[in-house]
């Protein structure tokens, strides 16, 4: 599902759709999903240890 779409609604700011004053979103509204941003951690760390 993360591959597919990786981008998921902000739970913070959810009751309202787009908050312009919140930070985890920057009032987008929308926020990377949990396993896209695991995949990019581990992707990252792979990629720094074998530089």
């Amino acid at each position: 599902m993360c591959l597919a779409s990786p981008w998921g609604r902000c739970t913070r700011c959810r009751p309202g759709g787009k908050n312009r004053t919140c930070r985890a979103c920057n009032g987008t509204g929308k926020r990377p999903r949990l396993g896209w941003q695991l995949y990019v951690y581990a992707r990252r760390l792979h990629r720094d240890g074998n530089h």
